[in-house]
């Protein structure tokens, strides 16, 4: 993956469902973390997609042990931009089941925008629908440098709500919600979304 030319931009998720303990401190205060529900991600490449979205949610109420982890993208080639393409996978009922893929790019659907996201991703063992609402009071928005030049803003809301029905061939599709327990980034080009841009920038 290092090596390879494509694609530029390589996100992994060697540990999709974590537990943290330990603490954190900002502005001078420090806050005691014991079993914290989180992930481990690595993100790198020589080039940014186009447009992305990052999401990863879990405590649904419907199935505490559930989680989703999925990236979404549009990459620039030749010129023009690609349709979205998905990677990722929903683990319920003690199985993973992964998502998207290169050939899955009809059965990909999104709508993503500040504040919000509709999407159906496909998947030979499963396919989600997926619906977030990630208010912009409580989005936050940084400079994301491109390694070739030029920047995106990376919208960023880490307690979205997120609505998610998996459908299984042969099985009754599963419903899951989490109020306050998605993960939801957008990044994108323009300057316009209406969310303030942090003060630190990417060098």
């Amino acid at each position: 993956m290092y090596r390879a030319p494509l694609p530029r931009t390589k996100p992994e998720s060697p540990l999709p469902d974590a537990v943290f303990t330990g603490w954190i401190e900002a502005g001078g205060r420090r806050t005691e973390v014991t079993g914290w529900r989180g992930m481990v991600g690595h993100n790198w490449g020589s080039e940014h997609a186009e447009r992305w979205v990052w999401l990863h949610a879990v405590g649904f109420a419907e199935a505490p042990g559930a989680w989703l982890d999925v990236a979404m993208g549009r990459v620039r080639i030749g010129g023009r931009t690609t349709p979205w393409v998905a990677n990722g996978a929903v683990a319920l009922d003690g199985a993973r089941l992964r998502v998207g893929g290169l050939g899955r790019v009809r059965s990909t659907r999104v709508d993503a925008r500040p504040g919000a996201l509709e999407a159906v991703v496909g998947g030979a063992a499963a396919t989600i629908r997926v619906s977030v609402a990630a208010p912009l009071a409580q989005t936050v928005a940084f400079v994301y440098a491109d390694p070739g030049g030029g920047e995106h803003h990376a919208l960023n809301c880490s307690i979205a709500e997120v609505r998610l029905r998996v459908e299984r061939p042969g099985r009754p599709p599963v419903e899951l919600a989490t109020a306050f327990g998605g993960a939801y980034e957008l990044g994108v080009r323009e300057t316009d979304h209406g969310v303030p841009v942090q003060p630190f920038p990417d060098p």
